[in-house]
């Protein structure tokens, strides 16, 4: 399982339990506004590494750039997205970041 699949499916089940809270009620409409935000960030990430494997087969097409710098930065956004289900049994300890788990265990 991929980072990013990992991060939709946990975003599914967010979904599906703010879905469940009755409209009107406090935090859903916020909580479902969150979810599309990390939609946005998981498909960045993706499509950036779909142009960061173009590069290793670049086509006449590709736009110039430093794909792998970009690639790096939605990766470590991927990773501080996942480390909120570290968790969770399929969370991979490799998506860790160190600095992020720290600030989260106060450690």
């Amino acid at each position: 399982m991929t980072i990013a699949e990992f991060l939709n499916a946990r975003l599914d089940e967010d979904e599906r339990a703010s879905r469940a809270a009755p409209e009107g009620s406090r935090g859903r409409e916020r909580a479902l506004a969150e979810i599309v935000a990390k939609r946005r960030i998981v498909r960045g990430y993706t499509e950036a590494h779909e142009t960061s494997m173009r590069t290793v087969e670049p086509s006449a097409a590709d736009r110039g750039g430093d794909p792998w710098s970009e690639l790096f930065a939605w990766r470590m956004a991927v990773k501080c997205l996942a480390a909120v289900y570290a968790d969770h049994s399929e969370y991979d300890p490799s998506w860790e970041v160190t600095e992020v788990s720290r600030e989260l265990t106060g450690q």
